[in-house]
């Protein structure tokens, strides 16, 4: 993940591409550009496919909608730039670190897999509000932002913060910016994607591909779920668009309370990730049961 500049503020994100070349013309890159971006894409999405990775959302994108770079980021691994839709990946993430393709995913570590599909997320979200439209989008996108946009009416629009992360307990109520909400709701959903992902690909680290589901791998993924939502590790953040607030903290967490909801988890797994359903209903029910719920989130009226 990386910091990036959303029209004066900071947000997390990022994806992947190719580096410009010094000189190149504004119109000659564009095209080569495009030609690049939608070869990537593709060869992304065979190569995820190969592996057992979603692949859906992503066929949901237009590649062209996205400019994919590598560049040597020093601070992050990964960075996104919604202003003009343009995804960075660290050079380690292009093969040979040479910044000119990604990187064979199947050599990728269950880590790095986890931050692209972070990053991708990302990626889906900004081409669902800021791409062709709803009527120019599949059921499936449109469940998405349907789903969204409802959330951001409400849930991550007043929010309790917990100013100090390592103190829960001690919360705080905010009513967002447009621009807060919407990176809170991207950062929140973003952390569940990616956590998700690594965890399937931890549970068959010996092939080092996502395999089917059995009753067992159900039980042990529902108790690692149970584990990240009781201990916080699922909970979504932004940075502060107030100039005045980021030097206090560049990052104000949301509480419990405004964290990951149980129907948020269910249309996750279900359009994003593409598990079965019954695995769906358990993530909703986990969600539901390891909510901390000692704090209501505020009321929208």
């Amino acid at each position: 993940m990386a910091a990036v500049t959303r029209g004066g503020s900071l947000w997390r994100a990022g994806l992947l591409c190719i580096g410009l070349a010094l000189g190149m013309s504004a119109a000659a890159h564009g095209a080569q550009g495009d030609d690049r971006t939608v070869k990537t894409w593709a060869n992304l999405i065979e190569q995820a496919g190969k592996l057992g990775l979603p692949t859906g959302f992503l066929n949901d994108i237009d590649p062209r909608f996205v400019t994919v770079t590598f560049e040597d980021l020093r601070t992050y691994a990964a960075e996104y730039h919604p202003e003009d839709h343009r995804m960075i990946l660290n050079l380690r993430l292009s093969f040979n670190n040479a910044g000119g393709a990604l990187m064979d995913v199947g050599r990728m570590t269950h880590h790095d897999v986890s931050l692209l599909y972070h990053e991708l997320l990302h990626a889906w979200l900004d081409y669902l509000f800021n791409g062709p439209g709803h009527a120019a989008l599949s059921p499936r996108a449109n469940r998405g932002l349907a789903f969204a946009r409802e959330q951001l009416r409400c849930h991550y629009r007043f929010v309790r913060i917990t100013p100090i992360r390592q103190r829960r307990e001690k919360t705080e109520l905010r009513f967002l910016s447009d621009d807060d909400a919407w990176e809170v709701l991207n950062e929140t959903w973003a952390v569940f994607v990616g956590w998700h992902i690594w965890a399937r690909l931890e549970q068959r680290r010996e092939t080092g591909a996502v395999g089917p589901w059995t009753d067992t791998i159900v039980e042990e993924w529902a108790v690692q779920l149970a584990r990240a939502n009781a201990g916080g590790d699922l909970l979504g953040y932004y940075e502060p668009d107030d100039p005045d607030e980021r030097r206090v903290a560049r990052k104000r967490f949301i509480a419990p309370s405004n964290g990951l909801t149980p129907a948020g988890a269910a249309l996750l797994l279900d359009v994003v990730l593409e598990e079965p359903d019954d695995v769906a209903r358990t993530g909703r029910r986990v969600i539901t049961d390891t909510t901390d719920t000692s704090e209501a989130p505020p009321a929208c009226e």
